[in-house]
């Protein structure tokens, strides 16, 4: 089924029952619409994205790989130093505060610095951030439980994941941030830019990190510029040897299947760049402040 009929389904059901209950009376204003639409589809995508996860954690650790949904077979070697978590993060939330408190002062520094010249640093909070699972919570089940289905209890789950990270996650340990929109507007299709922009620039200027990967998810960017725009470089970058785009794809989901098969390729390719267990540093560019390597796990 497509993607983008999923979503629109949850819309369907909710039309049907106002019309059944209320007839004629019964209205509901556009915008009310879209923004139901983008909160189903932000749900939908982190629930699908949270029980990949789970699977893949559960197969790090020496567990069987999942045989039905049927999907190819990580092609990275098992270890547990290799789990990752997928955190649906709320509206207006500082994404510094996932960081370890030494990177925290780093960033608090720089805003002290700044507000004392009368500016800011604000940071618009991706929707969905996946992380290299931290140490502290390696053996927590929670990782690599399925939530099965969107029921309240498991919306709970997905929502509040993120408390049980926060503080802990290393700089770079955010090997993957999403901007999840229903649909591209005119006037908001910068604002992912400027998410990527900040966080690249905190987390790779400030705090060494290697690259930020960064990506728009949209159920439709029909009639809009995105494709040329999102081709943009990020501003840290531009005038380095390591220059890279800002927003590393635009992408259009075609079936829940398709998030979860591309998924698991973005996974095997970015672990697949350190040993597992290797007791010495991984060489590769940069390393946090603070003498660790910014790729620890992956």
């Amino acid at each position: 089924m497509p993607f983008i009929e999923v979503v629109a389904q949850c819309i369907e059901n909710a039309s049907s029952e106002g019309k059944l209950l209320y007839g004629n009376d019964f209205e509901i204003k556009g915008n009310a619409t879209a923004k139901v639409a983008g909160d189903v589809y932000e749900v939908l995508t982190s629930g699908i994205l949270w029980d990949a996860a789970a699977h893949w954690n559960r197969y790090m650790i020496g567990g069987p790989w999942v045989s039905s949904p049927r999907y190819a077979k990580p092609t990275v070697v098992a270890d547990p130093s290799r789990q990752i978590a997928v955190l649906n993060l709320p509206r207006r939330y500082d994404w510094v505060r996932l960081l370890v408190p030494e990177a925290r002062q780093v960033i608090t520094d720089l805003r002290t610095q700044l507000a004392g010249k009368g500016l800011t640093m604000p940071t618009s909070t991706p929707d969905i951030a996946v992380i290299v699972l931290p140490d502290e919570v390696h053996e927590d089940e929670l990782w690599r439980t399925p939530v099965g289905n969107l029921n309240a209890s498991a919306q709970q789950t997905l929502s509040r994941a993120y408390q049980k990270v926060e503080g802990q996650v290393e700089p770079g340990e955010i090997i993957l941030a999403m901007a999840l929109k229903s649909s591209l507007r005119s006037d908001r299709i910068y604002q992912p830019l400027y998410e990527a922009n900040v966080m690249q620039l905190l987390l790779e200027g400030h705090l060494d990190a290697p690259k930020v990967e960064f990506e728009v998810h949209v159920l439709n960017a029909e009639g809009t510029d995105s494709g040329r725009i999102y081709q943009a470089a990020s501003l840290h970058s531009a005038f380095t040897d390591q220059a890279h785009r800002a927003v590393r794809e635009l992408y259009v989901p075609a079936t829940a299947a398709h998030i979860v098969t591309r998924f698991y390729g973005f996974l095997n390719g970015r672990t697949a760049v350190v040993p597992p267990d290797d007791p010495s540093p991984p060489v590769l560019p940069g390393t946090d402040k603070f003498g660790t390597a910014t790729l620890v796990g992956l």
